[in-house]
């Protein structure tokens, strides 16, 4: 079964917000910093897949 292009996105998010929960609980601030960017990004890609359909 495949995934669609939406579920896979929002396994994206989720693993990146975890990943920069974690860098943020370790005090690494840069990492975390970069993955909120990241997962700024994916959002707006969500965001405008949404408005498309």
């Amino acid at each position: 079964m495949m995934m669609r292009e939406s579920e896979k996105n929002q396994r994206a998010l989720a693993m990146l917000r975890y990943q920069a929960d974690r860098y943020q609980s370790a005090g690494n601030g840069a990492m975390s910093q970069r993955l909120n960017a990241e997962i700024r990004r994916l959002l707006d890609l969500i965001s405008a897949d949404a408005e498309k359909n």
